[in-house]
């Protein structure tokens, strides 16, 4: 009997390989399509475990460099400003005689006017011994500086002044007020309050650290510091419960009249001087 298959017999049995490779190879296709689709899923999965982590760590607050140890000028009365006596150095005073203490913002323009109207009354009672005088350069209007910190930068300027110059602190804070920037401008550069120091004598190298922002950076926490105490300090505080400049406090008392009659600021200082 012979074992060739006949001619449809070898048709049908070439089908069947046919379909069963066909079958092979496309099962070989599904198969590669499920692990491309499970390994898209995974880099999916992935990516969107990877985003909500991005998201919560985007979320938590920075992480802030650790602040430059507080710096207190030696100059510093014990209320927290800058103390003249006689001589106008700072850090002295006129023994027993009453503190007269002046909170001031180098952009506030009440503050220039203060200065403006009574900087001749009070150098007068000071170099007399009958007041000391103690100036609080405080931030309150940094806001108004368009971003560039001129209240901070300005005060801080001047309590390193008064630290490292004493004895031209005095003639600074009233050069200052000469040149004072007006409110919503970017103030004055650090190297123009630079000049300022140097134009009322300030020796070289503490000019160089204020046009450096040496003065910036070792007081500028302080002053900051100095300007909180006074703002929680309701006995600061206007009618209205908030701190503003200048304020001014004669012998321990918030002055409540009007500092540009220099008649009734005079009867203050003198009722301290006798109480």
């Amino acid at each position: 009997m012979s074992s060739k298959k006949s001619a449809p017999a070898q048709s049908r049995d070439a089908a069947r390989n046919l379909a069963a490779t066909m079958r092979a190879e496309q099962a070989a296709r599904e198969k590669r399509v499920k692990i491309i689709t499970i390994s898209a899923f995974g880099v999916a999965v992935a990516a969107l475990v990877a985003a909500i982590i991005w998201a919560v760590i985007a979320s938590r607050p920075a992480e802030l460099p650790e602040p430059a140890p507080l710096a207190t000028p030696s100059v510093a009365a014990e209320s927290g400003g800058i103390s003249l006596g006689k001589d106008g150095v700072a850090g002295t005073a006129n023994e027993g005689a009453p503190v007269v203490d002046v909170y001031l913002d180098y952009m506030c323009p009440w503050c220039g006017v203060f200065e403006e109207t009574n900087s001749a009354l009070l150098t007068e009672l000071r170099e007399a011994g009958d007041i000391t005088l103690v100036v609080h350069p405080v931030t309150i209007l940094d806001r108004l500086s368009s971003g560039t910190a001129f209240s901070t930068r300005s005060a801080a300027a001047a309590v390193y002044v008064a630290e490292k110059a004493p004895e031209h602190f005095d003639a600074f804070n009233t050069a200052m007020f000469a040149k004072q920037p007006e409110e919503n401008s970017k103030g004055l550069t650090d190297r123009e309050i630079a000049d300022i120091a140097k134009s009322v004598g300030v020796p070289a190298d503490v000019v160089d650290g204020i046009a450096n922002l040496d003065s910036y950076k070792q007081f500028a926490r302080w002053v900051g510091s100095q300007t909180e105490k006074a703002s929680a300090d309701t006995k600061l505080h206007t009618q209205d419960g908030i701190f503003s400049t200048p304020t001014i406090v004669v012998g321990g008392t918030k002055f409540e009249g009007d500092w540009r009659n220099e008649q009734q600021f005079r009867a203050a200082i003198d009722a301290a001087k006798q109480g």
